[in-house]
């Protein structure tokens, strides 16, 4: 089988996020097709990888990658009809280059279309009147009915048939994990707490929530902000904030952090918080859970019931003395306490996902028509 991927960025560029880890984990775990990747030459900011542009790149033993620049003369219909894929991943709904002309290609391929998480209402919500547009020509042209729609969780698909109806086609693909082993427990002292977020600076990450909610703990909390920023005027917002913090929250901003750095960024903190108004899969959160580091989030991620586990807690992105309560209790453990919580942490991560039915959601979707 020949698989065509297109999205904006690809390995090595990192600071899109989630998207680019997916894909990452995908050809890892994939190996037994023909993979080609369609993407641009830069990062999210746009900085210049150090690839070869406007040529196939063998990446792995099974796949080639074309990183186009902005000067390139070969279009994605060029390579689609050059290559002559039995199947073309889309990954995204908005981006006309990415996502609309492969789904217009006419050649003879099933097109599968990734939402990504694009459609949840939190999404839905930045920038609301363009993506209400977007969609509408998107259904006046019937490009929904040209394709079958791929999500991760059963409610992302209720997602999908919210936007497009109930008569469209869509397949349920967990995203393969970037499996890490789990860490030493670090050691934990009584009272105090090593927090880290790891994501993209952005309002969807709710980042300045996590701020106000430290600003009314009472325990000596060290919080490290790891991620590209995405939403400056956001970030400027969330610096207002660290400049007026209690003389008991140290903040620190880190920039963004490879994906080789993220193991010993976890082991030097106690837990993540990531109170996210959305997420599709959460790569960050599960590799913190897989490391033995509980984990603060909301309710609106795959990682549910983690205070029932003691892998963490979920909050109310809505009541910010949630949030406060819960860093505090983390803040309150032991280190028997704490090391408990870090195993199960690493036990809830290893009974979530079992990779080999993965791969036979994927072979379900891609060998459909």
């Amino acid at each position: 089988m020949k698989l065509f991927i297109t999205y904006e960025y690809f390995l090595p560029a990192y600071k899109a996020g989630g998207p680019v880890q997916s894909l990452a984990n995908l050809v890892a775990n994939y190996n037994h097709a023909d993979i080609y990747i369609y993407c641009r030459n830069t990062d999210l900011d746009r900085t210049v990888l150090d690839v070869k542009a406007d040529e196939w790149t063998q990446f792995n033993k099974n796949t080639k990658v074309f990183y186009v620049s902005g000067k390139s003369e070969t279009s994605v219909h060029d390579l689609l009809t050059q290559v002559k894929p039995d199947v073309i991943f889309i990954n995204g709904i908005f981006s006309p280059a990415y996502n609309l002309k492969p789904l217009l290609w006419s050649g003879d391929a099933t097109k599968v279309v990734s939402a990504r998480g694009m459609l949840h209402p939190g999404a839905l919500s930045q920038k609301s009147l363009k993506k209400k547009a977007y969609l509408a020509a998107y259904k006046i042209l019937g490009l929904h009915k040209k394709c079958i729609f791929h999500v991760t969780t059963q409610e992302e698909k209720q997602y999908v048939f919210n936007t497009f109806g109930s008569g469209v086609k869509v397949y349920i693909a967990p995203n393969f994990p970037n499996v890490i082993d789990k860490l030493p427990a670090n050691p934990k002292e009584l009272g105090k707490l090593k927090l880290v977020t790891i994501a993209l600076i952005s309002p969807m990450k709710n980042i300045k929530l996590v701020l106000e909610a430290l600003a009314k703990c009472s325990s000596p909390i060290t919080y490290d902000i790891y991620g590209p920023i995405k939403d400056a005027a956001y970030w400027q917002e969330c610096l207002q904030l660290i400049a007026t913090m209690p003389s008991n929250i140290c903040v620190q901003y880190h920039g963004a952090v490879t994906p080789d750095k993220i193991q010993a960024t976890l082991a030097d903190n106690h837990c993540m918080i990531q109170p996210s108004k959305s997420e599709n899969f959460g790569h960050a959160i599960y590799e913190a859970l897989a490391a033995g580091k509980p984990v603060i989030t909301s309710h609106y991620t795959p990682w549910n019931n983690l205070e029932e586990s003691n892998a963490g807690y979920n909050v109310d992105i809505n009541n910010i003395q949630t949030i406060t309560a819960a860093i505090e209790k983390m803040a309150s453990l032991n280190n028997e306490a704490y090391t408990a919580c870090s195993n199960a942490s690493a036990q809830y991560a290893a009974k979530s996902i079992d990779v080999a039915s993965v791969k036979k959601n994927y072979d379900a979707m891609f060998l459909s028509k």
